[in-house]
């Protein structure tokens, strides 16, 4: 068992996401709001708060509190035409206390009934974001190209997101960059899937050494960022 009480990701906590799945409604989440409690809610808390002091090597204004940083169960469906109020996964989202996770690049893990993973990114799209960092790779290509062809990040973490369908690559792009500068926006993600290992208490270290990989491509977006943001 880990300092917290994190018990790694247990197949209860899988089974409340299918159960909340195929019975997404207020009555079925009431009659097993314990196994909620239980099962999910605390493990994700201890999880948590063994993440903390990692995300506070990589920036000591991270968020602490893991009210603020696990995600709640309950969708707001406001602005969606999916209805459904209840998540059938729940994620960790860190990033500074002083900024709106608009405004940062975020850390995050995310449990799921299909996989285990964790990364960084921007939380949404923004076209004038996009534009900031395809100016941003041409201004700083050294370090991102030293940053992300590393051999242990490269191994570690896949650069993902949606690509614009048509965007002309400058020539003077480093050929490592040229994937990213077509994003509209972008994360990179490391995938467990479900493998067995996710479900030991270690798995919470392993987890933040994976995430302090991060730390120089995190250090740079927010340097350069918060100009920007502001």
């Amino acid at each position: 068992m880990s300092q917290t009480g994190f018990p790694g990701i247990q197949p209860a906590m899988l089974e409340y996401f299918v159960g909340i799945a195929l019975n997404n409604y207020r009555e079925y989440f009431l009659s097993t709001h314990k196994d909620y409690e239980q099962n999910v809610k605390k493990p994700l808390y201890a999880l948590a708060e063994e993440l903390v002091p990692y995300a506070l090597k990589i920036d000591d204004d991270m968020e602490q509190l893991p009210r603020r940083i696990v995600s709640r169960i309950r969708r707001d469906t406001r602005f969606t035409k999916d209805k459904s109020p209840y998540r059938s996964h729940m994620w960790l989202s860190f990033h500074p206390m002083s900024k709106p996770k608009w405004a940062c690049f975020g850390l995050y893990y995310d449990i799921s009934p299909d996989c285990s993973c964790y990364g960084g990114g921007f939380y949404d799209s923004d076209p004038a974001r996009a534009r900031w960092m395809r100016a941003l790779l041409l201004r700083r290509q050294r370090e991102l190209v030293q940053i992300l062809t590393d051999p242990v990040f490269a191994a570690h973490y896949r650069i993902l997101g949606e690509d614009y369908k048509r965007i002309e690559i400058p020539e003077e792009l480093h050929p490592a960059l040229r994937d990213l500068y077509r994003k509209k926006s972008f994360y990179v993600e490391h995938n467990d899937g479900l493998d067995p290992r996710i479900s030991r208490p270690e798995y919470a270290q392993e987890i933040g050494a994976g995430m302090l990989l991060l730390k120089p491509l995190y250090q740079l977006l927010t340097n350069e960022y918060g100009d920007f943001a502001e």
